[in-house]
């Protein structure tokens, strides 16, 4: 069965009904009246109206994914390693507090980018709690108070000019709250600006303020009353086709053989905390449960292709087994966090694959999931992610799914936590069988102005990776850790990647991201006896890996533009090694094999020679990912040309010049062979311009924007 439109109309499935025109006004510039249902999200025509919250944000402004400017920290809180609360923070209070620049690098608080992203900063934070003159007693605090764990929970006791608050405990073990906190309000108390809202479930009344001089009577606005648009259970051999979704989801149970394709998914899910629901979303989506979010739960061989996924509220599950989720954009994913540590924004299940996918904007510490075994997570970009949570990573594979799983070809940049990591959680758990997890292949990935990754567990494939720059070292050049291969007796009382091989890396590796002096210490030795070496020894087997600090900087071609690849005659080019099938360390990896161009792979995730640059990352309707970036500066002068191809184009053309209004074609590629292009001679400090046509068969060439970049001197 296909579900298509008729005639190739645009057909919106619409989760929303209108809201009748009986506003009244209330005071300060907000109205009010009364319905006969409960709405869970509002809009202006298709435009998001915000739930009223204090400190303010937005999704236009992008403060809502900042938590410096979003949020408030707590005075204090659980200080694990010292047995003790830290500040004036206890359990069921929290102590108000601003972020602040840690004194020395490391994890704290806050955005770790601040050193290297002039943009995030700390003098835009909001006034203190004290000085906002609200009573927030009744409103929703959303706080972040276990690293990887956001309740919601209502505020039980609060008054204007206290600087703290109590708040329901209910569902929450003290021994799950951390020391470092965030949390922010939502309520009729902080209802301040136009474009927010609130609703009382309790009398049914809807708060509203409109722009300054608008009649909310006269303007569209529209109410969710809807979770799904598709709801599926036990179906086959469905395809599901460029439909449109606005406030509407999807939830699939145990279906095989179903696809959906070439859909649009806008804010297809978001929580009840209006309406007093602070359930964890869960990925099955239980009748007792009202936050429902989009699912594929159970099932097999189901597909999810060339959809967009934009303005989700809540996380994304792609739990059949066998699934294939590809050349998708997730965006603007969870600003409201209500999910434990077992998720992440972006989750995928068992033997499955999450191909050429962008995921950008997301709160949930950990971005894209791996939930199970087997995973192949391939050729996908991953952006500021991490953002609203402690602790984290950009791609996360969970602590007992490192079997058979393979995350290779990815970029994962510009993220408050770690870029990729192999996860451990808990101490002394082994397999059945009494082994470390792991069985795990992590290659040919690029991570940058991330913390540093982390590769745990035991029996990893390591191979030809680069980590460009670790957030808590500014200096590349002094930079102590980008790439910990977590060894030896550390953490979680297991002995780490004993038996992992580590090969052809390029980055400042080191065998954990703490205790990094390069002298033994007293404490290092455990009780048992065993010792930790300083951590630029690696465990396992190691060799033919750049690890001087900074070589990223210095041996590739021009990575502040994107340009990954070894420069010629550097250290990087044919200095690698190839790994012979005896040399895998498990006889399960899922080792796809080595590319390399040459007598010998290069060192890190590109070859200096090779004809084809991968760029990751969805395939649109144009050209895309210029390389040089766009608006790039201090070009190199012998620099090439690189793109990412349009979705199914046969053939692309491009175009260059200094005039942009007079650019010239100067090569014209078939097929994907290659997509690399070599520029007239380049001129020392010059502005260059250029854009990419494309063309499928039979169809008229769509041209990509134009990109400029200005050459060095």
């Amino acid at each position: 069965m296909i579900i298509r439109p008729h005639n190739d109309e645009n057909v919106v499935l619409d989760g929303t009904v209108a809201l009748p025109t009986a506003w009244q006004p209330w005071r300060d510039g907000i109205w009010k009246q009364t319905l006969s249902f409960k709405p869970h999200q509002l809009f202006v025509d298709d435009n998001l109206v915000h739930v009223a919250r204090w400190p303010d944000a937005t999704l236009k402004d992008g403060s809502i994914w900042r938590m410096m400017e979003g949020m408030r920290s707590a005075d204090g809180g659980w200080n694990k390693h010292k047995n003790k609360w830290d500040g004036k923070t206890r359990f069921g209070t929290i102590y108000d507090d601003g972020f602040s620049r840690p004194e020395t690098p490391g994890f704290r608080e806050g955005d770790s980018r601040y050193q290297v992203n002039p943009t995030i900063r700390f003098d835009r934070q909001s006034v203190p709690l004290a000085d906002t003159g609200k009573d927030f007693t009744e409103c929703t605090a959303v706080l972040n108070i276990g690293h990887w764990r956001t309740w919601a929970r209502s505020i039980t006791q609060h008054a204007p000019g206290q600087d703290h608050f109590s708040y329901d405990t209910t569902g929450i073990a003290p021994e799950q709250i951390h020391q470092f906190s965030g949390y922010y309000i939502l309520g009729l108390a902080a209802l301040d600006r136009p474009n927010e809202w609130w609703f009382d479930a309790d009398t049914k009344t809807i708060y509203y303020m409109p722009p300054t001089g608008i009649d909310p009577n006269l303007q569209n606005l529209r109410g969710r009353t809807k979770d799904v648009g598709i709801d599926l259970l036990r179906c086959t051999e469905i395809s599901i086709r460029d439909l449109t979704f606005h406030a509407t989801g999807f939830f699939l149970k145990d279906c095989s053989d179903a696809t959906i394709r070439d859909c649009c998914f806008n804010f297809p899910a978001t929580h009840r905390f209006m309406d007093n629901e602070f359930q964890f979303f869960q990925a099955w989506n239980p009748q007792t449960n009202r936050n429902v979010m989009p699912s594929f739960f159970g099932g097999e061989q189901n597909v999810f292709s060339n959809n967009t996924v934009r303005w989700c509220n809540s996380p994304i599950y792609f739990g059949s087994d066998e699934m294939v989720v590809e050349n998708c954009l997730f965006s603007d994913i969870e600003w409201d966090v209500n999910s434990d540590g077992g998720s992440g924004a972006v989750m995928i299940g068992k033997n499955s694959t999450f191909c050429r996918n962008t995921v950008t904007r997301c709160g949930n510490s950990e971005g894209v999931r791996a939930v199970d075994e087997g995973v192949t997570l391939n050729l996908n970009h991953l952006s500021d992610m991490s953002n609203l949570q402690h602790d984290g990573s950009a791609l996360n594979v969970g602590t007992t799914k490192h079997y058979k799983t393979c995350v290779s070809h990815n970029w994962a940049h510009d993220c408050n936590r770690q870029g990729i990591r192999f996860d451990y959680h808990g101490s002394g758990l082994y397999r059945p069988d009494g082994e470390v997890y792991g069985d795990g292949v992590y290659m040919n990935n690029v991570t940058w102005n991330t913390t540093d990754n982390e590769i745990k567990g035991d029996r990893q494939l390591i191979l030809n990776n680069t980590v460009l720059r670790n957030n808590h070292y500014p200096d590349v050049f002094q930079e102590e850790v980008t790439l910990s291969i977590q060894g030896f007796m550390v953490m979680h009382e297991i002995y780490s990647n004993a038996n992992s091989l580590i090969r052809n890396n390029l980055g400042t590796l080191r065998s954990r991201s703490f205790h990094l002096s390069s002298e033994p210490q007293p404490w290092w030795k455990r009780s048992d006896g065993s010792v930790m070496p300083v951590a630029t020894i690696l465990p396992g087997t190691a060799d033919h890996n750049m690890r001087e600090k900074g070589a990223s900087w210095k041996y590739l071609r021009d990575p502040a533009n994107y340009d990954f690849r070894p420069k010629a005659g550097s250290p990087l080019v044919d200095a690698g090694a190839i790994v012979t099938e005896h040399e895998l360390p498990s006889p399960v990896t899922s080792f796809p094999g080595q590319h390399y161009v040459g007598t010998a792979p290069d060192i890190g995730a590109y070859e200096c020679h090779d004809l084809r640059y991968w760029i990751p990352g969805r395939l649109k309707s144009t050209a895309t990912m210029p390389v040089p970036k766009n608006k790039g500066v201090n070009v190199p002068l012998d620099s090439d040309l690189m793109f990412l191809e349009a979705y199914q184009a046969k053939a692309h053309t491009i175009y260059f010049g200094t005039d942009v209004n007079a650019l010239q074609t100067i090569a014209s590629l078939k097929g994907t062979t290659t997509n690399i292009v070599q520029p007239p001679k380049l001129i020392a400090k010059t502005t260059y311009y250029w854009r990419v046509g494309a063309t499928k068969e039979f169809d008229d060439e769509v041209l990509s924007p134009t990109w400029t970049f200005t050459t060095r001197e």
